[in-house]
């Protein structure tokens, strides 16, 4: 992945547009992120206040607002897109309610959810890289932040088959060697592009640079954003993709509107911060 640097950032994250018409024309965006940046660290939403497992366990916020909410503390999330499947999911979609979320989440060594058979993306607390899947009473001592999806897209630089429902995606890929990690998402239900299958995800990983690769949640769910430095005002969060957060798919010949993005709240997400940070 060759990309640009993400704005005027001065930390090394590549970042690609891309809109592919091959399998069908798709609206991608991804950022190569290396973990071997000075400084660099992972965050993801932390326990529900009045946490009890299984039932609250996180409180849903939109992507933007998980970034910034983070920025009037600490950490100071740079980038962030969301992670982890969840219910329930009441109207409307915006809410910003406690909820459970599916598979393995720690934030700041901290357990939030509890590990099944979803595949996970485990960081240490020396900042090490790994795609895993964890079994329920599996050793969490050495894990500072983790992150599941549905399933693996990419296992060892092979795409698995899989069906051909089109959707907005959500994907995390890692190198080979455990130095880069990928963030990938996928436009759908929108008149530029219908979505992307999940064997696409794999596919799209895999040309970016990654050897294996996680399917997020997806849908209405799909959420990429960062902190812009250059946007006037106190409010820097963007969008970097375009999210259907109310999940409708839009028809232009029933719409009574222009289309316009709409942003989920969703059970949790991942960010990225520096101890040092060079996005102010």
């Amino acid at each position: 992945m060759t990309g640009r640097p993400l704005g005027n950032c001065t930390w090394e994250c590549r970042y690609a547009h891309v809109e592919p018409s091959v399998p069908q024309k798709m609206v991608v965006y991804c950022l190569k992120i290396d973990s071997h940046t000075p400084g660099l660290m992972f965050y993801t939403t932390p326990r529900h206040a009045e946490w009890v497992e299984g039932k609250t366990e996180t409180n849903r916020q939109t992507t933007r607002n998980f970034i910034r909410q983070s920025r009037q503390k600490h950490p100071k999330l740079a980038v962030a897109v969301n992670a982890n499947s969840f219910s329930p999911w009441p109207a409307p979609f915006q809410q910003e309610d406690p909820t459970n979320i599916f598979g393995l989440a720690v934030s700041k060594g901290t357990l939030v959810s509890s590990s099944n058979t979803m595949p996970s993306l485990l960081v240490s607390k020396i900042g090490k890289l790994q795609i895993a899947t964890v079994p329920a009473d599996g050793d969490l001592l050495d894990v500072e932040t983790a992150v599941s999806g549905f399933g693996l897209c990419l296992i060892d630089g092979e795409v698995p088959t899989t069906g051909e429902d089109q959707h907005p995606r959500t994907g995390l890929g890692l190198s080979q060697d455990g130095r880069y990690l990928f963030l990938l998402t996928i436009d759908g239900r929108q008149p530029s592009t219908p979505g992307a299958t999940v064997q696409d995800v794999g596919n799209l990983l895999k040309k970016f640079g990654a050897h294996t690769g996680i399917n997020m949640d997806g849908g209405g769910s799909t959420t990429m954003a960062w902190w812009d430095p250059t946007t006037e005002g106190e409010d820097k969060c963007r969008l970097l993709n375009t999210p259907v957060g109310n999940g409708e798919s839009y028809d232009p010949r029933k719409a009574t509107a222009p289309f316009a993005p709409t942003e989920r709240a969703t059970g949790n997400d991942l960010g990225v911060y520096f101890l040092e940070t060079s996005i102010k």
